[in-house]
């Protein structure tokens, strides 16, 4: 399975952080634990928000998010970070790819990569790679989320397509 293009997440965070993400996607984010998602919409596009502190968000939206807090009177910040690319990687090769990320992930406690639930997401080293893996829906599909420094994605694509023979599908957000 090809998974579409992802446009790159949007960074929220602030002191105002947890304000915001109960007005633009509701209540239910009190119930998200850090490096716990959600899906929702916001202006009838959908989106995936990750808790990752208690003020600090990561938000899927294809829109200007930016845009939805601008009038507000709020300490904060939002924008899509510069530096970071994203990764795809499809569910029906995830089994195979999780084994081998597993094999290849150094993750550290209280996380764990084995058996990552669906809305989850844990940080994790592969080889010398910082990554945060995030397992979500992508286009209505299962998939593992690979953020990591635009400058290594190629590295990382080239060491998981290495760790499964080739077989991987990769979709590659790159602004």
């Amino acid at each position: 399975m090809t998974l579409p293009l992802l446009t790159p997440p949007w960074d929220m965070a602030g002191r105002d952080g947890l304000v915001a993400a109960r007005a633009l996607f509701g209540e239910a984010i009190d119930y998200l634990a850090p490096y716990q998602s959600m899906e929702t919409t916001l202006e009838g596009l959908p989106c995936a928000v990750l808790r990752l502190c208690d003020r600090n968000f990561r938000v899927t939206y294809p829109g200007p998010l930016d845009q939805h807090v601008a009038d507000r009177q709020l300490q904060l910040w939002v924008k899509r970070l510069a530096w970071m690319g994203t990764l795809a990687l499809s569910n029906q090769a995830s089994t195979v790819d999780l084994t081998a990320l597993i094999a290849q992930a150094a993750v550290r406690a209280p996380h764990r990569l084995h058996s990552l639930p669906l809305h989850c997401a844990v940080p994790a080293q592969i080889a010398t790679l910082p990554v945060l893996i995030w397992h979500h829906p992508i286009a209505g599909q299962p998939a593992l989320e690979l953020h990591v420094a635009k400058t290594q994605i190629e590295t990382l694509e080239h060491l998981i397509q290495s760790l499964n023979d080739g077989s991987v599908s990769l979709t590659t957000a790159r602004t």
